[in-house]
């Protein structure tokens, strides 16, 4: 029996509910951003050359790309299971984009199997 003032925990969303489903998109949301900034690299890269002529400016470009890269993958690494509470990409200090919870073993489509039965 919970007391007056204490919280359900962390994650242990029930699989019907909204924010379950809620929790599942912005984790794909997040690897997705995640993905398309890692993919844009060679192209960004290429075309601020291309644009500039300068090497150093090119520089400057690579290391905006840098530091966009490390917000992403942090923000992509603080994403919390719907399932377990825990991390999902994220165990210890491990950090692995895998497609199932490194705790648990949630699955990132969870939510899109579940409609389908």
């Amino acid at each position: 029996m919970k007391t007056v003032g204490e919280q359900e925990p962390a994650g242990k969303h029930p699989p019907e509910s909204e924010e379950f489903g809620a929790a599942m998109s912005s984790i794909r949301k997040r690897r997705l951003f995640l993905w398309g900034v890692i993919l844009i690299y060679l192209p960004a890269m290429w075309a601020v050359l291309q644009w500039t002529g300068s090497y150093n400016k090119t520089a400057v470009a690579f290391i905006i790309w840098v530091l966009l890269l490390t917000v992403i993958a942090t923000v992509g690494a603080l994403a919390r299971c719907p399932g377990c509470g825990n991390y999902f990409h994220m165990n210890g200090m491990t950090l692995l984009y895998l497609r199932r919870c490194l705790h648990c073993g949630l699955h990132v489509n969870a939510d899109r199997k579940l409609i389908k039965k």
